[in-house]
């Protein structure tokens, strides 16, 4: 394997040691500084298993020369997985082996300018004395938390729905959270992959948010939109949801609840109810490639220098028209009442497998 990206290039034990909450390793009984890893090298990938003395736990880094792969395993339930990813082949048709879902799309995927550095990065983690019991079994609440694709999308059924989707707004996961997250473990990552990317001179760190409570998460780090449209269907969200707990009399909903509200808005319009229809739609659905991307700004950059110009004397003047005096602008804001009718009659295809379920990666 050639590394082809700086993330690549950094060693391994200097990527989890920078990058894991400490209570992986005490959970997995690894001592990352005196643990000797297996090593596995083909053309594609290096992988690198941690192993505790008694067995019990594990640690995989799997590393393509444009993305690494980090996942845990504490006896048989798995704890962790996270990845940071080099974006620089992103809107060709090369790819890389560790990728799970296509990039290849310019228009979906194309980097800011040439040379720009940017990174995308994922985070799941699971505390193992919290999973849910039913997880395969169909018709379980288990299984609507950990899959909640198949009963919104695949075998939509309003009498099997229903009665899950009230339990699991009760019970405090979001969607595809099996068991509560690791605490302290998400945030821990991504604080320390912030400044480790930074460090490494890339632009931008990138994220891509499956569920609306992921992008709350994202938000309160400072990440922001990529796309206009997803910002102003991300307002028209918060501003639903607030007009909901006001009427309700909440103070607050909780972010697995916001989630479940918004999760509704996917299903067939007929079925859902008046009082909990919200302005916009979460557009990730499992037949998507125009992800949501969030992200957030690290080292400047600045354009290569070219002979002559690329911007023309039609947009010299384009930009001439614009209003200089701006001393009262404000910052667009859309309200929709409701989202009216959509009709949709086309059937979903096979699932695409990157953007909801941390069961696409495995």
């Amino acid at each position: 394997m050639i590394p082809r990206s700086k993330l690549s290039l950094v060693p391994v034990d200097r990527i989890l040691s920078r990058l894991i909450h400490p209570s992986v390793f005490e959970l997995t009984g690894i001592a990352l500084s005196e643990a000797e890893p297996e090593l596995v090298e083909t053309d594609d990938v290096i992988s690198y298993t941690y192993t505790s003395a008694d067995g019990k736990g594990r640690i995989l880094v799997r590393n393509d020369g444009i993305r690494v792969l980090m996942e845990g395993w504490y006896k048989e339930d798995k704890i962790l997985m996270c990845a940071i990813r080099d974006r620089q082949l992103d809107g060709t048709e090369e790819s890389s082996p560790l990728t799970f879902y296509p990039n290849r799309d310019p228009a979906c995927n194309r980097l800011p300018g040439p040379g720009f550095l940017a990174c995308e990065l994922s985070i799941y983690s699971w505390d193992p004395h919290t999973y849910l019991d039913g997880l395969d079994i169909e018709g379980t609440l288990g299984h609507f938390i950990a899959d909640p694709d198949h009963y919104v999308w695949k075998h939509f059924d309003p009498d099997v729905f229903f009665p899950l989707w009230e339990q699991a707004f009760h019970i405090g996961r979001g969607p595809w959270q099996s068991a509560r997250p690791m605490k302290g473990v998400p945030q821990f990552f991504l604080e320390n992959a912030i400044k480790f990317l930074g460090e490494l001179g890339y632009n931008r760190v990138d994220a891509v948010p499956s569920w609306f409570n992921v992008a709350r998460f994202f938000e309160a780090y400072g990440f922001r939109f990529t796309y206009g449209e997803h910002e102003l269907m991300y307002q028209g969200l918060c501003e639903g949801l607030k007009r909901f707990a006001d009427r309700e009399g909440r103070s607050n909903l909780t972010r697995p609840q916001e989630s479940w509200l918004v999760s509704l808005q996917n299903l067939p319009d007929a079925y859902i109810p008046e009082e909990l229809k919200l302005p916009a739609r979460w557009p990730v659905t499992h037949t998507n490639t125009y992800w949501i991307r969030m992200h957030l700004d690290l080292n400047p950059y600045t354009l290569p220098e070219r002979e002559g110009t690329w911007e023309s004397g039609l947009m010299k003047r384009v930009r001439g028209l614009r209003t200089k005096d701006c001393k009262n602008k404000r910052k667009l804001k859309v309200t929709v009442p409701n989202r009216g009718h959509r009709g949709c009659s086309e059937t979903l295809g096979a699932s695409s497998p990157g953007a909801t379920s941390p069961k696409a990666t495995d």
